[in-house]
């Protein structure tokens, strides 16, 4: 039975990851803005060749606070070649790693705040902000980060990673954290994206969420609480059909 784990990615409110949230339009559509490269946790630029885009370079520049325009962004997940690297510590590590090759999903979700495009606002958008659901890989392949340049495939489909040219510098035979490559027609980022938080009351579940993850896997999830847009969601049969039915792609990833 095909599974799904969702994981939270982008910018957020904490001044390491941006101090700020990309935007939700009135129609649903939405900018998925990566996190700032921070060379104490991920590694030096210079040895990275060539180097990482900046934010003024990317298609959603005008969405990100001057202060950071000339920062260089940590590209993950990298939806132009559908490949994600994760870190060391996150909860969610255990579960990707268990993600089966061309059946399970990687799918991502992330924190937006709602930007007025001056029109009619979709009634399931919060006001003020919230956590959506933005992109998926169908996954190809999941390798433990120690083993990438052990096996020519995943040297292949990594070889434009930015974390790869880091990997090339610091190959630490200690690191198991998982990379995952995704099936390159079958991921991407949404059109629209999928709400996860109630639309009066961003710190609360939205009734799909709890619908789509707690009574499909193992998420342990209560209506009633207070939501946390932090945490690792799973899902898995009818459940996750029914979330796939509503994740269209969009035809560029740039």
């Amino acid at each position: 039975m095909a599974k799904g784990v969702a994981i939270n990615v982008g910018v957020n409110t904490k001044r390491e990851w941006g101090g700020f949230r990309g935007p939700i339009f009135s129609d649903g559509s939405f900018e998925f803005i990566h996190i700032p490269w921070v060379e104490e946790k991920y590694g030096m630029i210079e040895t990275i060749e060539p180097r990482p885009r900046k934010y003024k370079e990317m298609p959603y520049a005008s969405y990100v606070p001057e202060s950071l325009q000339d920062r260089f962004l940590a590209e993950s997940p990298n939806f132009r070649i559908k490949a994600y690297a994760s870190s060391q510590g996150s909860r969610a590590n255990k579960h990707i790693l268990n993600l089966n090759p061309r059946e399970d999903y990687l799918i991502f979700y992330a924190t937006l705040r709602f930007h007025d495009e001056k029109g009619q606002k979709e009634d399931w958008i919060n006001e003020e902000w919230g956590a959506y659901i933005v992109g998926l890989f169908k996954v190809d392949f999941v390798i433990p980060r120690n083993r990438v340049l052990f096996e020519e495939y995943a040297i292949e489909a990594f070889e434009e990673y930015d974390f790869y040219k880091i990997l090339l510098n610091d190959p630490d035979p200690f690191i198991e954290t998982p990379w995952v490559k995704g099936i390159e027609e079958e991921s991407g980022l949404l059109k629209k994206a999928i709400p996860l938080n109630d639309p009066k009351d961003s710190h609360k579940w939205s009734d799909l969420a709890y619908e789509l993850f707690t009574k499909s896997w193992k998420t342990k999830l209560d209506i009633n609480k207070q939501a946390n847009p932090r945490i690792a969601l799973t899902c898995k049969g009818e459940c996750l059909d029914k979330l796939l039915t509503k994740c269209i792609l969009r035809k560029s990833n740039c």
